[in-house]
């Protein structure tokens, strides 16, 4: 089941992007000791106008994937979103649930009265994240070679965009 999260869903939502950036190290910038501010996750699942988080809860009732857009705020930015969050617990990879997330959220965004583009960040060494996105449609427009390092593992920082 996918649907909106809500401020109720923070103890799960915490504890799943605790394990995304434990587990997957090189597609986060954050590292996986990092102390979640309970205020920041309490705005950050305040659903509105400019900002929702996609859940994905598996058959056991378990919050399994996420995955976010944010509009820009100021008025000469609101034609723009952003992706962000995008994570799936192992046990559910491979079974179509990033493409529903992907599909719902631009269809939400595309719904959006203004909004032209969803713009997005990505780890060159998420492969599977990178395949997901250009089958959609987003197009790389630049990156940073080096943005972030795991030990001596640096990350290059791919920026997407899709136009709605």
């Amino acid at each position: 089941m996918i649907r909106k999260l809500t401020p109720a869903d923070a103890p799960e939502f915490m504890r799943l992007r605790r394990e995304s950036f434990r587990k997957a190290p090189l597609s986060f910038e954050q590292t996986g000791d990092i102390i979640l501010q309970p205020s920041v996750i309490l705005e950050q699942l305040r659903i509105t106008d400019h900002q929702f988080v996609l859940g994905y809860f598996s058959k056991t009732g378990r919050l399994s994937g996420i995955m976010a857009l944010n509009r820009y705020e100021p008025v000469k930015r609101r034609h723009r979103s952003y992706l962000w969050g995008v994570y799936l617990s192992e046990e559910v990879r491979g079974q179509g649930i990033a493409k529903q997330l992907l599909s719902e959220i631009i269809a939400e965004a595309r719904a959006m009265e203004g909004l032209e583009r969803i713009i997005l960040t990505v780890s060159n060494h998420a492969e599977g994240a990178l395949k997901l996105y250009k089958k959609a449609g987003f197009t790389e427009f630049g990156r940073e070679p080096g943005a972030a390092r795991t030990g001596d593992i640096q990350m290059d920082e791919i920026y997407m965009l899709l136009d709605l």
